[in-house]
């Protein structure tokens, strides 16, 4: 089985993801990649088999420190900061891939830790600690829930309501989902003929209506018009009380025409 039906397979299996695995997949499932799924999980237990101690002071130091990995300030968004296997090797990466280091090596050493959603910045927190949060973009400082409202002030404006939900752990699969947001967000506005392969992705896995629709509508700048329409159907089953039903219908109706 190829990266890509694995990656769907474990994206669409009610089972907790991987996330190692999952990222590593999808690094592997990319156009002429030359990621291997064993030398990334290599790579990662190398690193934690090198950390010298099951500290966490000794593994924020081990990896942002000793190991050089720090974030993109040149292009925060070139796709291969998305890649887990191109942060490994380039030791360069975004606020979410580096936050997967981090989690993934602690897992490797017996130290809990979560990622953490809060839009615009993702972090990392101490399991149990619901003050503990660990920046990964900026070398893996220690900071505490009025720096990271400070930092979303940053990033979204000093008005910007912020909602203590955004320093909640969030699962495997929402992480996996996005960094594919992330390099959608990347190719679109880079080079939008490279969605396709992003979009084969994307089309197979579980989806709530908002993001369905927003994968209707790449689908059909692409010209996937049958994807564009096949991804409506599913947006009017997932709810059928739509108040806008049958204008979702109309326009699954209008992109299988232009099959014709």
């Amino acid at each position: 089985m190829d990266a890509a039906n694995r990656l769907t397979d474990l994206l669409s299996d009610d089972h907790a993801v991987p996330l190692d695995e999952a990222l590593l997949l999808l690094a592997a499932a990319r156009p002429d990649t030359r990621c291997s799924l064993p030398d990334g999980i290599a790579a990662l237990d190398a690193l934690a088999w090198s950390c010298p101690d099951d500290s966490l002071d000794s593994l924020i130091r081990h990896v942002f420190v000793d190991q050089g990995f720090s974030g993109d300030r040149t292009d925060y968004h070139d796709p291969r900061n998305s890649y887990l296997d191109e942060v490994l090797e380039r030791r360069i990466g975004m606020p979410i891939t580096l936050a997967v280091v981090l989690v993934e090596v602690g897992r490797r050493l017996g130290i809990p830790l979560d990622g953490v959603g809060m839009p615009g910045h993702f972090l990392v927190r101490e399991r149990g600690r619901p003050d503990g949060f660990i920046d990964p973009f900026h070398q893996g400082v220690r900071i505490g829930p009025d720096a990271c409202k400070a930092r979303f002030r940053t990033i979204h404006g000093p008005t910007a309501e912020f909602h203590p939900s955004y320093l909640e752990p969030v699962a495997s699969r929402s992480i996996v989902q996005r960094v594919l947001n992330n390099l959608t967000v990347t190719f679109r506005s880079r080079d939008p003929r490279a969605l396709d392969w992003l979009l084969d992705i994307r089309i197979r896995i579980p989806a709530d209506p908002p993001d369905l629709r927003a994968l209707a509508d790449l689908c059909e700048l692409r010209g996937r018009y049958h994807d564009a329409a096949d991804l409506l159907d599913r947006v009017r089953d997932a709810d059928p009380a739509e108040p806008g039903d049958h204008r979702i219908r109309d326009r699954a109706h209008r992109l299988r025409a232009r099959l014709n």
